[in-house]
């Protein structure tokens, strides 16, 4: 696995997993809620789901153990098995996002390799975030950000 931030405004990290690019797609997006750290949500209690609707224009959302349910992201790019892209709603104060927040943009490309796929994630576009996103580039880049998320991703695959 790699970790960079390069440009001050872009995260990327990378891992390789032993699956075709379909089945990385899938549990990437249809498979969320199950490599997703159970600690990283907005809502109080405790996370219940956490999911993609499968569409340009849809949603990423999660859903506490109380029922309420929260949107931080919104899918900008559809095309399994190759590329998924969202914007990150999430701001630098971490709470629900309101629905006219500006995002960032997370890109997730799929390429196969001989052994399997090289999943490639390039978080960018951080400063759409205002005042305080340095803080939000220093938490997805740092060890509990994408790079945890990855690494449970991959041991899902």
């Amino acid at each position: 696995m790699t970790t960079e931030t390069t440009g001050g405004t872009v995260v990327r990290t990378s891992v390789e997993v032993a699956a075709p690019p379909e089945h990385a797609f899938t549990v990437f997006t249809a498979g969320m809620d199950r490599w997703w750290e159970r600690s990283h949500h907005l809502l109080s209690g405790e996370l219940k789901q956490v999911g993609v609707d499968p569409h340009v224009g849809g949603r990423l959302w999660e859903e506490n153990d109380a029922g309420e349910v929260c949107v931080w992201g919104t899918v900008l790019a559809w095309d399994p098995p190759r590329t998924f892209a969202f914007a990150w709603l999430i701001g630098p104060d971490w709470k629900v996002p309101p629905p006219d927040a500006t995002g960032s943009r997370v890109t997730v490309t799929f390429t196969p390799t001989e052994t399997g796929t090289r999943v490639d994630l390039v978080h960018d576009r951080l400063d759409a975030h205002g005042s305080g996103w340095e803080g939000v580039r220093d938490a997805v880049a740092g060890e509990g950000g994408w790079p945890a998320g990855l690494r449970l991703y991959a041991a899902t695959v």
